[in-house]
């Protein structure tokens, strides 16, 4: 029996972690022969006919959600086109509905991130600068309203660690948890040593150096000052290139003695490129719930040094695909240093790396959702059925 499936999703590009899942959970419905629609405002131009996309207050697109003043911008542009899709959806009352965290209602909710955890982490930290964001309190409330309330008949956790905040914070029954880690674009992540020395040259960065990438849109959770405060005690050989749309001013003021070797490459769509003119990839962050750029970098060859955090400590495993970290810039120093001193350790790191990304494949991770809401949709046919007649194993 075939059904229809809507996700929902306020941009549909290649531009972050949410909408890269977005648009490959499309590709894996459409090569499974399901009918599917993506519900969004802001759509990349260069996204593939194939994908179809229904366009809710368009014009939102216009208003800058990335740079400098993003927060302004996302808190006007999030809770509008959460409320004007909540509103469409009501075109396609017997559709099967994912959440990307942009609607109020519908069957499925992937949380990529419990933000209750992640300001839970800053206060630790005694970071108080979100304070200051006003997409925190839209956020709250959003969420105590579609977690807390329990207006979807399934929650996907994207780790374990997921599963117990969504527990802690909001009293979500185990029940209505089903695991469903993120998956990888093999395809396209995948290494291209020539792709890599383009990047290098046009960076210039000599060809024989050492890379150490970073990608990251908010520089400051993602743990980018550890990583500047690592590359000062590393080699001359060592480079830091680092990837994503926040301000690097406070960035390059950490750079005493590697200054010359720290290279701001800004947003980029090029990834694959990017990850294969990297040596080693290093993200000290102190709050994740999957890290697909961790898995994207695993994909190209690149071994990961991270913290442990979220998603994160499912998959890296030390000496195998790469090492765990501190927030801290001797142990990540020092880490980097003894696998770039031992070659055959690295050619090892490297294989691992591609390894694990292996099994996390989107057509694997795609197949898993597709169960779900096939199970979703003949609970919904079955009236006589109880809200949600599901098996936590997906």
């Amino acid at each position: 029996m075939t059904f229809e499936i809507v996700q929902v999703v306020q941009e549909i590009s290649n531009a972050g972690g949410v909408e890269t899942v977005a648009i490959e959970l499309a590709r894996v419905f459409g090569r499974n022969g399901l009918s599917n629609v993506v519900l969004a405002s802001t759509v990349a131009e260069n996204l593939e006919p194939s994908i179809r996309v229904e366009r809710i207050v368009p014009w939102l697109a216009r208003i800058p959600t990335r740079g400098l003043f993003r927060h302004i911008g996302r808190a006007i542009v999030v809770p509008l086109f959460t409320l004007a899709a909540t509103r469409a959806l009501a075109r396609h009352r017997n559709a099967v509905v994912i959440s990307h965290g942009d609607s109020l209602k519908g069957d499925v909710l992937i949380v990529h991130a419990v933000n209750a955890q992640s300001l839970a982490e800053k206060r630790a930290a005694g970071n108080w600068r979100w304070l200051l964001n006003p997409m925190h309190l839209w956020v709250g409330l959003r969420d105590r309203l579609m977690i807390g309330g329990l207006r979807y008949r399934a929650f996907v956790a994207v780790s374990e660690r997921v599963t117990a905040e969504l527990q802690r914070f909001y009293g979500v029954p185990a029940s209505r948890i089903h695991v469903i880690s993120n998956g990888i674009d093999l395809h396209r992540f995948h290494r291209d040593e020539r792709a890599g020395r383009a990047i290098r040259q046009e960076f210039g960065i000599p060809e024989h150096a050492r890379v150490l990438l970073f990608v990251g849109h908010e520089f400051s959770r993602k743990g980018l000052a550890h990583a500047v405060g690592a590359l000062e005690k590393l080699g001359d050989d060592v480079w830091l290139l680092v990837v994503g749309s926040d301000n690097p001013a406070p960035y390059r003021k950490l750079a005493h003695q590697a200054q010359a070797r720290l290279v701001f490459a800004g947003a980029r769509s090029d990834m694959p490129a990017l990850y294969s003119a990297a040596d080693a990839f290093v993200l000290p962050t102190s709050y994740e719930t999957f890290s697909l750029v961790c898995m994207e970098a695993m994909a190209c060859a690149v071994p990961v040094f991270a913290t442990p955090v979220g998603g994160i400590e499912d998959y890296l495993h030390d000496g195998i695909n790469g090492f765990r970290i501190q927030m801290d810039a001797d142990d990540i120093a020092a880490r980097i240093h003894a696998a770039f001193a031992d070659p055959v350790l690295m050619q090892r790191l490297q294989d691992g790396a591609r390894a694990t990304a292996q099994s996390y494949g989107w057509d694997q991770v795609g197949l898993k959702y597709i169960e779900l809401l096939r199970q979703i949709d003949t609970a919904k046919r079955g009236a006589h059925r109880p809200a949600l007649p599901l098996s936590a194993e997906v």
